[in-house]
């Protein structure tokens, strides 16, 4: 006596599959077309070219706020490492809060 099969769900037949791929073809599709430079910049490594990376925070000339922020507390960070209270790898850790710290404070 053969087992009697369940019936197949939509999800389990080709069409439900077909429309699958076609979907994940059409957002691969669409990804390229905003994203070509992009990833071809990021496969030649060339930091320049891509947006997200070639963005720097520039200190704004008129922004002195900013500026004695950034002298104040770099220099305090400066002065901890000369005295020897941090060591090299603290000191890039706190002279990068340092700068955050007074970008947040005074926004360009």
């Amino acid at each position: 006596m053969a087992a009697a099969s369940a019936p197949r769900s939509f999800a389990d037949t080709i069409f439900a599959r077909l429309i699958a791929l076609a979907i994940a073809v059409l957002i691969a599709i669409i990804f390229y077309a905003y994203w070509v430079d992009d990833m071809r910049a990021l496969f030649a490594a060339d930091k320049q070219e891509i947006p997200i990376l070639a963005e720097q925070p520039q200190v704004n000339e008129a922004n002195t706020g900013l500026q004695n922020c950034l002298a104040e507390r770099v220099g305090d960070v400066d002065k901890m490492k000369a005295e020897g209270v941090i060591n090299d790898a603290q000191y890039a850790n706190f002279r990068r809060h340092a700068e955050e710290l007074c970008r947040a404070q005074h926004p360009n």
